[in-house]
């Protein structure tokens, strides 16, 4: 009797425990998709891409499970199976950071003639908000949509230096905190603001021009630094079409993954080095 008495206290117990664990993931998971609609929804809206996060959501869950699952199912092995999801993990956040900076790069691209065509209209006669209207209006693409915002908010009541400063944090671009910064400057102190506007699109444009000449003198650095990082795995591929029994103790040994470990940690800091030498700012 004592002993039934036992199992079933136990049996309660474990009960108890296993409900508040599940309890407790699933108030987890739901807090973390919370966060992750809500950052993932304020990231593509700075984008100008609207859609529902909450499908989104799903998809990707499904994604998640569904791809490695099928991997698994068709005899992938554990690495293919383990990169997949790994690669599911990632691709949404590399998705959305490349299309920010193919943004932001547009937008550095249109600023210089957006300053200049701004500058023309203030010497013409017209005042800042009016100049900034007006290309908005005739403009197209993310600089006009920007610019656009940027009024929307001054009528909703927002001052000038605030929205901004809204603007260049919503762009987080050197270019961009230039040209807010010489704005609010020249609303506080004064100045002709239409001859700092020209002079810094002229500024802007012989950067831009410096960086393209850059750009071409360093692909080919670049291009090495992919084909060096590459290679091993490259290598790796054709040895494991035609030789398997020599390759696959490299996956299922631990002197195996000791070697993977090591040839992938100083292909990450060769990728880093070779990067470094080839990144110069301006």
């Amino acid at each position: 009797m004592k002993l039934l008495a036992i199992q079933i206290a136990l049996f309660f117990s474990i009960s108890l425990i296993i409900y508040l664990l599940l309890k407790s993931a699933v108030f987890s998971v739901e807090n973390y998709s919370k966060s992750l609609s809500r950052t993932t929804e304020s990231s593509l809206r700075k984008l100008f891409i609207f859609a529902d996060t909450r499908k989104l959501g799903v998809a990707y869950g499904f994604g998640l499970i569904l791809l490695p699952l099928m991997l698994w199912l068709s005899g992938a092995g554990l690495v293919v199976v383990i990169a997949a999801l790994v690669f599911t993990l990632v691709a949404p956040h590399k998705a959305i950071a490349h299309l920010a900076d193919r943004r932001k790069s547009r937008i550095k691209t249109a600023l210089p003639d957006a300053l200049s065509q701004i500058s023309g209209a203030m010497r013409a006669g017209s005042t800042f908000s009016t100049a900034i209207e007006s290309y908005a209006r005739e403009a197209e693409g993310a600089l006009g949509q920007e610019f656009s915002l940027l009024l929307r908010e001054q009528r909703m009541g927002t001052p000038l230096d605030e929205a901004l400063e809204n603007l260049a944090e919503r762009i987080q671009s050197e270019e961009i905190d230039l040209f807010a910064s010489a704005a609010m400057i020249a609303n506080e102190v004064g100045g002709n603001l239409a001859e700092i506007l020209f002079g810094l699109s002229e500024t802007l444009r012989r950067k831009i021009e410096m960086e393209g000449k850059i750009d071409s003198l360093t692909a080919q650095g670049r291009l090495q630094g992919r084909v060096v990082s590459a290679l091993p795995f490259l290598i790796l591929l054709p040895l494991i079409y035609f030789e398997p029994e020599a390759t696959y103790p490299i996956f299922t040994s631990l002197l195996g993954w000791c070697f993977l470990l090591v040839i992938i940690t100083m292909d990450l800091i060769g990728s880093v080095l070779i990067k470094k030498i080839v990144s110069i700012d301006i």
